[in-house]
C-alpha cells in the first residue's frame, strides 16, 4: 500500500514538470553540498590547493589595484575567476559556496537544452536528473577551481545557440547569438579550454541558416569571441610582449603530455623526466643547465615568447623520439578523460561513466538514424572539441575534468539512448505478449 501511494505521488509530481525539476535541482544542490562538506575541513587541507593558489594570488593582486592585469600570472590564468575571487573578498568558503551554486545551475540549464532538442517536459527531467547525480559534476562543483564558473557559462552558451536557431532571424535571433558569443568568451576567460569553441559553434549555426537575414545572427555569435580574443592578445603583446591567450597550453604540452610519453618510453622516475625536460628547455635558451631539478618546470609557467617556443620545440622532439608511445598513451588519456573519477567516488564514477557513455553513443546513433543530423552535430561537435583538445595536451593529470564541460550534452544523448532501449524492450515484450 505504501509503495502504491509513493508511485501515485511520483506520478503526480512528474505531471508537473517544473515542480519535479525543482526537486531535482534541490537534490543536486544537496549532493554537492554534502560532497564539499566531506572533502573539506576548516583549514581546507583536505583538498590540493596548487591550482587555486595561483587564482588566489591573482585575486589578491586585483584587490590591491592591479586592474590592468600587469602581473605575468595573467599570461597563465585569464582574469575572470580571479576577479570573482576578489569580488568575494578572497574568502575561500564564499568561493566554494559560489561554485556549488554555479555547479547546481547547470541542472536546470540541462533541462532547457533537452526541451530545445525536442524532448517533452517530462522526458527532459531525465537528463537534468543525470547531471544532478553525475559523480564528476558533483566533484567539480564544490571545488576551489574555475571549472564551475566556466561550465555554467558554457551551458548558457549552448542554450543561447539553440535559442538562436529557433528564432532564425530578426532581433531575437541576433540577441540570442550575441548572448551565446558572450557566454563562450566569458567561459574562456574563466578557463582557456573553450576559447576556440566559437568556431565549431559558428559552423553549426551556419548550417542552420535558412534565410537571407540569417547572416546577422552568425556575425553576432562570432563578434564577441573574436573581440575578446583580440583584446586579450593585444593586452599580452602590449604588457608582456607576448600575444598568447594563455601560456598554460605550451606548459601542459611539455610537462604533462610529453612528460607522460617520455616516462612511459624510458620508465624513468617522473621527477627525473621533469628535470631532463627542463634542462633541454634551458639549453635551447642558452642557459646554464647545471643543477636543474624537477622544480625548475614551475619557472616555465610564464615567460618570453622564446621560452614558450622552446617548450613546444622540446615537446615535439619527445613525440618524434617516441612515436609509438605517443600513440599508446592516447587510450590511457581517453580512459582518464572519460571514465576515471579519482578519490572516494572511483568505483561509482567508473560504473556511472561507462553506462553514461554507452547510452550517449546509442542516443547519438538514434539521432543519426532519424536523420536529425543537425541535432546530432550540435551534441557531437563540442564533445569532440574538448576530447580532441584535451588529448593533444593531456594523457595524465586529468580526471574527467574536461568531460564535465559537456556533461549536459552527454546527458541529453544518454536520454535518447535510454528511451530507445526502453522502447525497444517494451516493444519486444508486447510482441511476446
Amino acid at each position: 500500500m505504501t509503495k502504491q501511494i509513493a508511485r501515485q505521488r511520483l506520478s503526480r509530481a512528474l505531471s508537473r514538470p517544473r515542480l519535479a525539476l525543482l526537486a531535482v535541482v534541490l537534490l543536486g544542490l544537496l549532493l554537492r553540498i554534502a560532497y564539499a562538506a566531506a572533502i573539506y575541513e576548516p583549514s581546507l587541507l583536505a583538498y590540493g590547493l596548487d591550482d587555486y593558489i595561483l587564482y588566489r594570488v591573482g585575486a589578491e593582486l586585483i584587490a590591491q589595484g592591479d586592474l590592468s592585469f600587469s602581473h605575468d600570472l595573467f599570461l597563465l590564468r585569464p582574469p575572470l575567476f580571479p576577479l570573482l575571487v576578489a569580488a568575494l573578498q578572497v574568502n575561500d568558503f564564499a568561493v566554494i559556496a559560489a561554485n556549488i551554486l554555479f555547479g547546481t545551475s547547470v541542472i536546470p540549464l540541462t533541462w532547457m537544452l533537452a526541451r530545445m532538442l525536442r524532448l517533452s517536459p517530462r522526458r527532459s527531467l531525465l537528463p537534468a536528473f543525470l547531471v544532478a547525480l553525475d559523480p564528476t559534476s558533483i566533484k567539480y562543483a564544490g571545488v576551489l577551481l574555475a571549472e564551475p564558473l566556466a561550465n555554467v557559462l558554457l551551458a548558457c552558451a549552448f542554450v543561447c545557440v539553440l535559442a538562436t536557431r529557433e528564432s532564425q532571424q530578426g532581433k531575437p535571433a541576433i540577441l540570442w547569438a550575441w548572448l551565446a558569443g558572450g557566454c563562450l568568451i566569458l567561459s574562456a576567460f574563466a578557463r582557456p579550454a573553450a576559447y576556440m569553441l566559437w568556431l565549431p559553434m559558428a559552423l553549426w549555426l551556419l548550417a542552420n541558416i535558412r534565410s537571407r537575414g540569417g547572416g546577422l545572427p552568425l556575425f553576432a555569435l562570432v563578434s564577441l569571441p573574436l573581440l575578446g580574443i583580440g583584446l586579450w592578445l593585444n593586452h599580452g603583446l602590449a604588457t608582456f610582449g607576448h600575444n598568447t591567450f594563455s601560456t598554460v597550453g605550451n606548459w601542459n604540452l611539455l610537462y604533462v603530455r610529453a612528460a607522460s610519453v617520455r616516462h612511459q618510453a624510458t620508465q624513468q622516475d617522473i621527477d627525473a623526466v621533469y628535470a631532463e625536460l627542463a634542462q633541454r628547455v634551458e639549453a635551447r635558451l642558452g642557459n646554464d643547465t647545471a643543477g636543474i631539478t624537477a622544480a625548475r618546470r614551475h619557472n616555465h609557467y610564464t615567460g618570453s615568447p622564446e621560452l614558450q617556443n622552446a617548450l613546444t620545440a622540446v615537446a615535439l622532439e619527445v613525440f618524434l623520439e617516441h612515436p609509438l608511445h605517443y600513440l599508446l598513451t592516447i587510450p590511457v588519456g581517453a580512459y582518464r578523460l572519460l571514465i576515471k573519477v579519482s578519490g572516494g567516488l572511483f568505483w561509482l564514477g567508473v560504473g556511472w561513466n561507462v553506462l553514461l557513455l554507452a547510452l550517449a553513443c546509442g542516443g547519438l546513433w538514434q539521432l543519426v538514424a532519424a536523420r536529425r543530423w543537425l541535432d546530432a552535430l550540435f551534441l557531437l561537435l563540442p564533445s569532440a572539441y574538448f576530447v580532441i583538445g584535451t588529448l593533444l595536451f593531456f594523457t595524465s593529470g586529468i580526471d574527467t575534468r574536461a568531460r564535465v564541460m559537456v556533461t549536459p550534452l552527454l546527458a541529453v544523448m544518454a536520454t535518447y539512448g535510454a528511451l530507445w532501449w526502453l522502447e525497444g524492450r517494451t516493444g519486444k515484450e508486447r510482441n511476446c505478449a
